[in-house]
């Protein structure tokens, strides 16, 4: 009997219009996806890896995520282009105690096709994923600055600062920045936004 997961996901794969003309196809990732994910990061700026929380251009890295999937915990969804990751994203539930009624989403984007709606496409496709699955809220911890896309494109689908760590973490150069932290509410908010 085949596993009944949390969160949906028979809606892929599925595509998305970019802004600007284009086409990616969105999905769950698969074990097969490591060497290519590896690759995806690999192309990603240093600078822009740095507050990731993990070392993503290690192969040790990328191959137990692909070994070790379990959606029901994070459900990685990948946008690729004619087979090729141009955006990876990821829903992470907190399953147990105090959390269980909230996620956390991260999204990376290629270079080439940031300014093109990707980020809020797949923020969305997760949220909408998270909604199903009766979670009542999402959130969102980045890094003015060096995150501000994705700090837009939270705010744009309705997140909203509800905290702030003044110099939690460092860059690259030793230089201190803040950590923002954003809440999506789900339930009725979500379905009111929506119109």
């Amino acid at each position: 009997m085949s596993k009944v997961h949390i969160y949906p996901i028979t809606r892929y794969p599925r595509q998305a219009e970019l802004r600007g003309g284009g086409v990616v196809q969105l999905r769950p990732m698969t074990p097969e996806d490591g060497d290519a994910l590896l690759a995806f990061f690999r192309r990603i700026p240093e600078e822009d890896r740095f507050f990731l929380k993990d070392d993503v251009t290690s192969p040790t890295v990328i191959r137990a995520w692909a070994e070790n999937l379990d959606y029901d915990r994070a459900l990685p969804l990948l946008a690729t282009v004619n087979g090729r990751i141009v955006g990876d994203a990821a829903l992470i539930r907190h399953r147990g105690g105090p959390r269980r009624h909230l996620a956390e989403i991260r999204v990376v984007i290629d270079p080439d096709y940031r300014g093109r709606g990707l980020g809020v496409a797949m923020m969305r496709e997760l949220v909408e994923i998270a909604y199903d699955a009766g979670l009542e809220m999402v959130v969102f911890e980045l890094v003015p600055e060096a995150q501000d896309d994705a700090i837009k494109a939270a705010q744009f689908l309705g997140a909203f600062e509800a905290g702030r760590v003044t110099d939690l973490v460092k860059d690259m150069h030793g230089r201190p920045h803040d950590v923002v932290f954003l809440v999506l509410p789900l339930g009725k908010w979500w379905e009111w936004s929506q119109f």
